[in-house]
């Protein structure tokens, strides 16, 4: 069963944005306050830009990162997984 388009009006660092999406409510709010936030945190730095979408780029550089870095732990830890199942599996076949 396919989700529901919804709408939704955000602030992001002082722009309006409308935002279509199938998430629930509280994962679209949660992701609007963090970017928001984001993109406050880093424009409040000294010696930092006051471009918007430089600090935008430069903020989805860093979610960027971070994904592709639980992605690399996630198959790390897949891997980890496998290798205990086939020891277990081995292990199995020693006993019986």
């Amino acid at each position: 069963m396919s989700k529901i388009l919804k709408k939704y009006k955000a602030r992001i660092f002082g722009e309006v944005y409308t935002i279509v999406s199938d998430e629930d409510d509280g994962l679209v709010l949660d992701v609007v306050q963090k970017v928001d936030g984001m993109m406050k945190d880093l424009a409040a730095k000294p010696a930092m830009m006051t471009d918007a979408k430089k600090i935008a780029v430069l903020i989805a550089l860093k979610a960027t990162e971070e994904r592709l870095s639980l992605q690399k732990e996630r198959e790390q830890e897949k891997n980890h997984c496998e290798k205990i199942m086939m020891l277990l599996d081995n292990a199995s076949d020693v006993i019986l």
